[in-house]
C-alpha cells in the first residue's frame, strides 16, 4: 500500500449520512489521520454541497481528499468541478498497486468484530509492527451496516409546531473563518433562581432554569438564561459594553449592560408569566447607548 494513501471503501453506503458516519468511523483508525484519502463510492449521487461537507470532514482530521472513485456521472462531474481527482468505473474495485485500508465489512457480526479489532483492538499492531490506539469495537449487522442506536424523544411532536419549523441547510459550503472563543470563565447554574436570591460571578453566567422577579443576576461577562428571565440582570458589570443578555423568554424587571439601564415596558403583569412550549429567544445588547432586544434565529 502507498504509505501516503489511505483508501476508504464506501461502496456499501446508500446515502450521504452513511458516508459521513463511515468516514468518521474510518478515522478512528489512527493511521488514517494526516494522510491522503481515497474514497471508493458506488453509484450514489453527490452534489457540490455534500461533497464539500465530506471534504471538510476529512480536512478536520488533518487529512486530504486525494481522489474519488465512482460509477456515477453526476458525482464525477461534481468532483471535477471542484478540482478533485476522480476515476469513473463500472464497478468499484481495487487496482493492483493499491489496497483497501478501511471498508465496511460484509460479514457476520463475529467476523466484523474481529475485523475492527485488527485495526483497533487491545495491544495489536499491523504488519510493520505499528501499534493502534484502543477503541470500542463497532458492531455490524448481516448486511454490513453499522449498528447504531438512534436517540429518542421523550415527548410527542405537535403537528402545529411542525408547521413552524425552518429548513436548515446542513450541507452549506464549509468556511475557513475561525471560531470566535470567549476566554472568560463560565459557570452553569442548573436551578431556578427565586425571589431574594442573588447570583454574582466574574465571567459568564448560564442558568438552566427560570429567574423569578425579586432575584438578581450580576456578571462581568454575558448572561444566558435557558428559561424565563423575570429578574434583574446585569451583564458587563465592570464596564464591558459588548456583553449580552439572552433568554428563551425575556421578561426582566430590569436589564443592565455596563453603564446602560432599561426597565420593563409598562402594562405587563410581572408576577404572572404565561409559560409556553414555544418561545422566541431574544438577546439584549447595547445599540447607540440604549439596550435593544433582538430575536435569536
Amino acid at each position: 500500500m502507498n504509505n501516503d494513501l489511505f483508501v476508504i471503501d464506501l461502496s456499501s453506503c446508500t446515502n450521504t449520512g452513511e458516508i459521513i458516519t463511515s468516514v468518521s468511523t474510518a478515522f478512528e483508525v489512527p493511521e488514517a489521520k494526516e494522510r491522503k484519502i481515497g474514497l471508493k463510492l458506488s453509484n450514489i449521487v453527490l452534489n457540490q454541497a455534500q461533497m464539500l461537507s465530506i471534504q471538510s470532514l476529512i480536512a478536520s482530521y488533518a487529512s486530504e481528499l486525494d481522489y474519488v472513485e465512482t460509477s456515477n456521472e453526476t458525482t464525477k462531474d461534481t468532483c471535477e468541478n471542484m478540482g478533485i481527482n476522480v476515476q469513473l468505473c463500472e464497478n468499484v474495485h481495487t487496482t493492483p498497486d493499491e489496497e483497501i485500508a478501511f471498508e465496511i465489512p460484509k460479514k457476520d457480526k463475529e467476523d466484523s468484530s474481529q475485523y475492527i479489532k485488527e485495526f483497533g483492538g487491545n495491544n495489536l499492531s499491523d504488519s510493520n509492527g505499528n501499534g493502534f490506539e484502543e477503541f470500542k469495537p463497532i458492531e455490524f449487522n448481516e448486511d454490513g451496516k453499522q449498528i447504531m442506536e438512534t436517540y429518542k424523544k421523550a415527548y410527542d411532536e405537535n403537528e402545529e409546531e411542525k408547521q413552524t419549523w425552518e429548513e436548515v441547510d446542513y450541507y452549506a459550503p464549509p468556511t475557513d473563518e475561525p471560531v470566535v472563543v470567549d476566554s472568560k470563565q463560565t459557570i452553569y447554574v442548573t436551578q431556578t433562581l427565586r425571589s431574594g436570591q442573588v447570583l454574582e460571578f466574574d465571567g459568564n453566567i448560564v442558568i438552566i432554569g427560570d429567574c423569578h422577579p425579586g432575584s438578581e443576576i450580576k456578571a462581568t461577562g454575558d448572561i444566558t438564561v435557558w428559561g424565563v428571565l423575570g429578574s434583574i440582570a446585569h451583564a458587563g458589570a465592570k464596564g464591558n459594553r459588548d456583553a449580552k443578555i439572552r433568554a428563551l423568554k425575556m421578561n426582566a424587571v430590569q436589564l443592565r449592560i455596563a453603564d446602560c439601564y432599561s426597565r420593563r415596558p409598562d402594562g405587563t403583569n410581572i408576577p404572572y408569566i404565561i409559560k409556553s412550549s414555544v418561545f422566541t429567544p431574544e438577546e439584549a445588547r447595547i445599540v447607540d447607548d440604549s439596550i435593544v432586544l433582538f430575536k435569536i434565529n
